[in-house]
């Protein structure tokens, strides 16, 4: 448990100092244990720095496949929607999608590359369950055909966009502002009738 408790105390010293002002004492103090016990642990800062990354990796890479399976008898539209929702509120208020948006960006040296490929793998990861609910959708009549690559793509971008925005609401308005960025891109999707409008 002391393990876990190191990262997640990590975590918040990673957020709240950065990666360069976070020292191995200061995450010994958070933790409570010395910081001969953190090295017990760890290797150094770099290794916990991650450890952290990796511990946030395997979470998303869990979310992306239990959000984009389909659920019983759900439409492709309906699962298109639950997804779109189910992610940005994943995001809200959460610090482990805080710290890979603030560290994709501004990434320690040693940990850069890693960090934009399995970014990478993970939006592939995202557009493949996505493309493959569109492609469902279009094969049942469900959304117009169209190119299921380029809606996803459109699907995907606007998910990140909105996602990116979360700190700027209260839960309310971001499922409000969500849902209302879900439509527009619904009736592009599907198509829309006078009375949707």
């Amino acid at each position: 448990m002391t393990k876990q408790t190191i990262l997640e105390k990590a975590l918040a010293l990673f957020m709240e100092k950065g990666y360069e002002g976070a020292s191995m004492q200061d995450i010994a103090d958070a933790t409570g244990i010395r910081k001969a016990s953190v090295y017990a642990h760890f290797q150094g800062k770099e290794s916990i720095f991650f450890a952290v990354f990796e511990d946030i990796l395997a979470e998303y890479v869990r979310v992306i496949g239990e959000t984009t399976a389909a659920q019983g008898g759900e439409s492709a539209p309906a699962q298109l929607e639950r997804m779109f929702m189910e992610f940005i509120l994943y995001c809200f208020r959460n610090p482990k999608m805080y710290f890979w948006d603030r560290y994709f960006y501004y990434p320690p040296a040693f940990i850069a590359g890693y960090m934009q490929q399995k970014t990478q793998e993970t939006q592939g990861q995202f557009l493949d369950g996505i493309t493959r609910c569109i492609e469902r959708g279009i094969r049942k009549g469900e959304i117009r055909r169209q190119s299921a690559a380029d809606a996803a793509l459109a699907y995907y971008y606007l998910m990140i966009g909105v996602s990116m925005s979360v700190k700027l609401y209260d839960r309310e308005t971001l499922a409000r502002d969500a849902k209302a960025a879900w439509d527009g891109l619904r009736r592009g999707l599907i198509g829309s009738t006078e009375e949707e409008l």
